[in-house]
Parts: C-alpha cells; sequence; structure tokens
C-alpha cells in the first residue's frame, strides 16, 4: 500500500509540474485574438496582418515540432521544457514594448519556437513515468489544463487591458510564463524521466535517423498526423475568430464576445476531464469520434447563422467545447496505442507539428476571409474542417511493426 501510494504521488507531482507550463503555452495562443479588436486601431493593422502573426508563430512551432521530438528521445524533455517556459514567457512579456509590425512579427516567431518544446516533452515525460492504468487520466489532465489556459486567456488579457493597458496584459502574462520557468527549475529533479521497459505488445523503438522517419511515414502515424492538423484547423480557427467574427456579424460587445469565447474553451475543459475516464475504460474508439466530432460541427455552423442572446451563445459554444474536449484523451491515447515505447516524444511531436501547422495557416486564411468576406465563412470553414476529421481518426489503425 504504501509503494501503491509513493507511485500515485510521484505521478502527480509530475503531471502538476508537467500541465502548469502546458496550461501557460495554450493562454499563449490567445493572447493575441482576444484582443484583436483593440490591437487593430491601436497599431493600425489587418485582420489578415493580425492573422499572418498567428501563422508565424503557427509555422514555426509547426515546423519546429518533429526535429524537437527526435530531441526530446534523445536528450530528455526536462531541460528544453525549462528553456522553452522562459524563453516563451520572455517573448509575450516583449509584445508589450512593441512599436512596430516587424517587432510582433519576430516575438510570434520566438513564441513559436519556444512552442515546439511543449507536446513532445511532455508526453515523454507523462508516458515514460506514469502508471499505464493512468496514462488516459494524466493524458486528460494534460488536455484540461491545456483548455484551462484557452479558458484564463480572454479573461486575464480582456480584464487586465481593461483596468490598466493592453500593453500591461502582455508584460503580465509573459512574466507569469518566466516565474513558471524558474519553478521548473527548482523543482526539475523530480522529473528524472525513468525509463520503463518496453510493453510486451510494443515494437522497439526505431533506432537511427532512417528508422526514426520510416516509423513516422507509418499508416497509423501519418493518420494521426493528418487528424491533428483537421482537427486543430478547426477548433484553432474557431478560438482564434470567433471574437473578431460575432463582433463583425453581431456587433457584440468585447466583454460578452469574450464570455462567449470563455464559455467555449470552459466546455472544452470540462470535456476533457469527462473524456478522460471514459478513455481509461474503452480505449480510443471511433464511436467516441462520430458523438463528439459530429454534433460539435452542427453547432458550429448554427452559431454563425442564428444571431443569439449572450446566454445561448454561450451555452451553445460551451457545448461546442465539451465535444471537442472528450475527445482529446482519446486521440492522445490513440497515437500513444500505435507508437512504440521510447518514441512518443518524436511521435507527439510529429503529430503536434500538424496541429501547429494547421495553426499557423489557418489564421491568415481566416484573416483574409474576415476582411474580404461575409464574416459567417469563418464558422462554415470550422465546421469543415471539424467534420472532416472524423474520417482520419476512423483510419488510424494496427501498430508499427518496426
Amino acid at each position: 500500500m504504501a509503494t501503491l501510494d509513493a507511485a500515485v504521488s510521484r505521478d502527480a507531482k509530475v503531471i502538476a509540474l508537467v500541465c502548469v507550463p502546458h496550461m501557460l503555452s495554450h493562454a499563449y495562443f490567445l493572447v493575441l485574438p482576444t484582443l484583436f479588436p483593440v490591437l487593430q486601431p491601436a497599431l493600425g493593422l489587418s485582420y489578415t496582418d493580425l492573422g499572418l502573426a498567428l501563422t508565424v508563430f503557427g509555422l514555426v512551432a509547426g515546423f519546429g515540432q518533429m526535429p524537437v521530438g527526435f530531441l526530446v528521445d534523445w536528450l530528455g524533455g526536462r531541460r528544453l521544457l525549462i528553456a522553452g517556459m522562459a524563453l516563451q514567457g520572455a517573448a509575450i512579456a516583449a509584445i508589450g514594448f512593441v512599436d512596430s509590425y516587424w517587432q510582433i512579427l519576430a516575438l510570434m516567431g520566438l513564441a513559436g519556437l519556444a512552442h515546439t518544446v511543449y507536446h513532445p516533452a511532455d508526453y515523454a515525460i507523462l508516458t515514460a513515468t506514469v502508471d499505464r492504468g493512468r496514462l488516459g487520466r494524466a493524458y486528460g489532465v494534460h488536455a484540461f489544463t491545456g483548455n484551462l489556459g484557452f479558458a484564463i486567456a480572454p479573461v486575464f488579457m480582456v480584464t487586465v487591458a481593461t483596468l490598466w493597458h493592453w500593453r500591461a496584459a502582455y508584460l503580465a502574462i509573459g512574466a507569469i510564463g518566466i516565474l513558471v520557468a524558474v519553478a521548473l527549475f527548482l523543482y526539475r529533479d523530480l522529473l528524472r524521466e525513468e525509463r520503463r521497459p518496453a510493453a510486451a505488445d510494443k515494437a522497439p523503438a526505431p533506432v537511427g535517423a532512417k528508422a526514426g522517419l520510416r516509423f513516422l511515414m507509418s499508416a497509423p502515424i501519418l493518420m494521426c498526423f493528418a487528424f491533428f492538423m483537421l482537427q486543430m484547423a478547426g477548433s484553432g480557427g474557431l478560438r482564434a475568430f470567433t471574437v473578431a467574427a460575432l463582433d463583425r456579424l453581431f456587433q457584440t460587445p468585447l466583454a460578452a464576445v469574450n464570455a462567449a469565447l470563455f464559455a467555449l474553451v470552459a466546455g472544452s475543459a470540462i470535456g476533457t476531464l469527462a473524456g478522460a475516464d471514459y478513455a481509461d475504460r474503452v480505449g480510443p474508439r471511433i464511436g467516441t469520434a462520430v458523438m463528439t466530432l459530429g454534433p460539435a460541427a452542427l453547432l458550429i455552423v448554427l452559431v454563425g447563422a442564428v444571431p443569439m442572446p449572450l446566454v445561448l451563445l454561450a451555452a451553445t459554444l460551451a457545448a461546442v467545447g465539451f465535444a471537442l474536449g472528450f475527445l482529446m484523451p482519446s486521440r492522445d491515447l490513440l497515437l500513444q496505442s500505435v507508437t512504440p515505447d521510447g518514441a512518443m516524444g518524436r511521435a507527439m511531436g510529429f503529430a503536434s507539428s500538424g496541429a501547429n501547422l494547421a495553426g499557423g495557416l489557418v489564421p491568415v486564411l481566416f484573416g483574409w476571409m474576415l476582411d474580404n468576406f461575409d464574416p459567417r465563412w469563418i464558422f462554415w470553414f470550422a465546421a469543415a474542417f471539424v467534420a472532416l476529421a472524423l474520417l482520419t481518426f476512423s483510419t488510424v489503425k494496427g501498430r508499427y511493426a518496426g
């Protein structure tokens, strides 16, 4: 019993240390979109300009994920996690000092580079140390804290910007990231990254660059890559442009539309917790994807088609978030189930690069649509991407055979 209690305590401490920086990394996704209506006149920028800043972030993060995933499997995730948290916090804080557009682009590029470490390092540490029977819940808590970061961003940024100034909001939230990096360094010994013996039903981890690339190009991993990309294109595009699109469509006040965005990300956080235990009990099943992605796509279309009072709008977006969040632990277990032990860093790095590439390409597309077309296009395209993700989830089959 004492040994079991010690193992649970150890797992809980590792999960906490990994998930707090993950929460902040997701908050940093939304520090620009939540203040788009403020930044546009303050800096004299178009929505296409602001979308391009998110594109720089996403493309740097996307192309960097795979090599960082190899680095994590080789060097371990601890040092990279600490360095990434410190760099991203500093880059976001520095936005508070910008006076030109190129500075925003450069800082978002640095923030994207720092962002490459989280998913490869986090999942490598969790997969290597957390008891297999609790992995679904560990992944669920990890995804929950990411969604919690999404929920914190609009509340924090709008509150600080309203009470003081939009520059103060960036300085404050960036400084928090630097403090978290200091805490990770002080408690770094808890992240020892012990390797467990490989499971009996797992192929050995691929050794060497050629074998590693062959593994990443295997059909199950490529389908996971496609799912991550499409799911992020839909949900990420919705998060990034809900505020601006609803402002354009219905002239919804900034505080109210950010409340609706909060409902979306809070619903996702709650859905992730609900889906975590479910994933541990039933595993990653296609039925889970059908009952979440299908209704979510329909509700997204509804948000853009029908003007709603704030309470109904918030409830609808909360339902969208709950459905998308519920699938997240199953998504991570799906990837883990087709990945050899010792290769989770590169597998998650590669799959997450799909998400980050979508996160880079979609904002400039959505920004261009918002500048030139009906704002409802934002919701139509987001729903289409979510629906297409269902097809890729259903085609991930088998295991990597080496």
